[in-house]
């Protein structure tokens, strides 16, 4: 009996919009058709795919540039003429600039920071859009001038690897994401043709087992082969192995459960301690990025989208708000978690990622953050973060009005500045300010008394970790007193970097973070 054809077995055009169809079942199809077109050797023959010749022979022109301020945009092909926003690493700003289609454009740093193999996949992730999708933008470009709507030029998102859009959702937006979705999917198995790539994987192994009768099978090994002939990442290869139908052989190897481990057995969205959280940002450039400008807080445990729809504040704490808890995919950067033993590649496989290991017990297990995996985020353009960043980060507007006023008057000292914020908050009495602040009741009388205007870095500090204070009405107070801070040199440096990254945190987490990095407690030194 013939099988019921599905929306997976499509491989058309929408008659309307030019619009490629194409089912996940059919990808291989249309890869071997854009390889009979342009490289009809790589179909039969395994072989590292000649990239840049393709690209000569389609047209196509390669210009890198810097497409995003946290390396989420690896390229970008101009189907059209067209302006596309070019982002400057220098005045980290963005500039509307011009370009013909046919133009190509890639970020320069994805082949330093994520390998060769990223580098090649962009540029035929980029060449398809042109092969297949260049006639639906046409028709696109004349429908849109006569509703007199701006065109705007796909962009590679790394964090787009895995989304799958949603079916049956006829919107252009939809359409359009779909046809990401097919140029994902398709990098790949042009790279790396399915009859080939098994040929060839086929061959290392008849190799492996050759060499001797006690011969250990690795997937390491196998993968790292692979990759180095095809020029193509290793997680590339994991996912092509289980494609082209060779999961059962390889999972029969000594290693399988661990190298596979990234993909079979992890756990998503993880809660990070703020310890962890400042830590795990610190070890990687891209995820700084994407936390440095603005667009996400800290709260509860997570990178949260800096959105009134996630996140509430309650007496100068973050956090997420009964919306933000059951969505936690469309809001908050995935961390993940999974169990980890090591193999002689291991390094190979995180590359790009930013990595912190967590030893529980006996159980080794690390923490991960890769673009890759933030596929559901609904991000808006990051200047519609940054107001709300700014407000999440100041514990009461009157306040801080009231309090800049003091600030700026020269008749008004900082102990008259601080009591006003402690009145605020009820620190009438010694004890309590003792027990907020960790500090000697003494300094309560002083500062109240207006008699304590030479205070030290450590004792303003940890006031202003207790009260909750953004770093940016710190350094206003600091301004305001005998003590500059040095943002280039420790201790000033970590408590900015803490203030910046988790806005709110309590003094006791505060105190932890800092001695995780060796840093002297505040508050700590005259305590009762």
């Amino acid at each position: 009996m013939k099988s019921k054809i599905t929306s997976s077995d499509i491989f058309d055009i929408n008659k309307k919009s030019g619009a490629l169809i194409l089912g996940k079942n059919r990808l291989d199809d249309y890869a071997t058709k854009f390889l009979t077109k342009y490289c009809k050797q790589a179909l039969v023959d395994p072989m590292p795919l000649p990239v840049e010749e393709i690209l000569q022979d389609m047209g196509l022109t390669v210009q890198e540039v810097s497409l995003s301020s946290n390396l989420d945009v690896f390229g970008c092909c101009l189907l059209l003429d067209a302006h596309i926003d070019v982002y400057d690493q220098e005045t980290r700003q963005y500039t509307s600039t011009a370009f013909n289609a046919g133009t190509v454009l890639i970020d320069p740093l994805s082949e330093a920071v994520f390998g060769e193999g990223s580098r090649r996949n962009t540029l035929i992730h980029e060449a398809l859009h042109w092969e297949k999708d260049k006639r639906y933008f046409e028709i696109l470009e004349i429908k849109s001038k006569n509703a007199s709507e701006k065109l705007y030029p796909i962009l590679c998102r790394q964090s787009e690897t895995f989304y799958t859009p949603p079916e049956g959702k006829n919107t252009k937006e939809n359409e359009v994401r779909w046809l990401e979705w097919q140029a994902h999917r398709l990098a790949p198995r042009v790279l790396m043709p399915k009859n080939s790539f098994k040929k060839k994987a086929l061959e290392f192994i008849q190799q492996y087992k050759e060499a001797g009768e006690n011969v250990i099978l690795s997937c390491d090994t196998l993968i790292e082969d692979l990759s180095i002939f095809f020029k193509t990442s290793r997680l590339s290869v994991k996912y092509r192995l289980i494609e082209v139908g060779l999961k059962d052989t390889i999972s029969r190897f000594s290693d399988y459960e661990d190298v596979y481990e990234e993909i079979n057995s992890n756990k998503d969205f993880v809660k990070l301690t703020p310890v962890e959280a400042l830590k795990i940002v610190d070890t990687d450039s891209v995820l700084k990025g994407w936390i440095s400008d603005g667009r996400f807080v800290y709260a509860d445990g997570y990178f949260v989208l800096a959105d009134i729809q996630y996140v509430k504040q309650k007496d100068g704490v973050l956090h997420l708000t009964a919306k933000a808890k059951k969505n936690l995919a469309k809001c908050v950067i995935n961390i993940r978690e999974q169990k980890f033993t090591t193999y002689e590649n291991a390094d190979k496989d995180f590359l790009g990622y930013a990595v912190l290991r967590k030893v529980e017990g006996i159980d080794n297990r690390l923490l991960t953050f890769h673009p890759k995996y933030q596929s559901s985020l609904m991000c808006e353009p990051e200047e519609a973060y940054q107001a709300f960043y700014k407000q999440l980060a100041s514990y009461d507007e009157q306040e801080e009005i009231e309090l800049m006023k003091m600030i700026g008057d020269p008749t008004k000292s900082l102990c008259e500045c601080l009591w006003f914020l402690m009145e605020n908050r009820k620190w009438n009495y010694p004890k309590q300010f003792n027990e907020e602040t960790g500090l000697h009741i003494n300094y309560h009388g002083k500062i109240k008394k207006n008699n304590y205007n030479n205070m030290t870095t450590n004792v303003l500090m940890a006031i202003c970790v207790a009260m909750r204070l953004s770093s940016r009405i710190t350094q206003k107070l600091f301004d305001k007193s005998n003590n500059k801070l040095n943002y280039y040199s420790d201790p000033d440096k970590t408590y900015i970097r803490i203030m910046d990254t988790m806005p709110g945190l309590s003094l006791d987490d505060f105190n932890g973070v800092l001695g995780q990095f060796g840093i002297p407690e505040l508050g700590s030194e005259i305590k009762i």
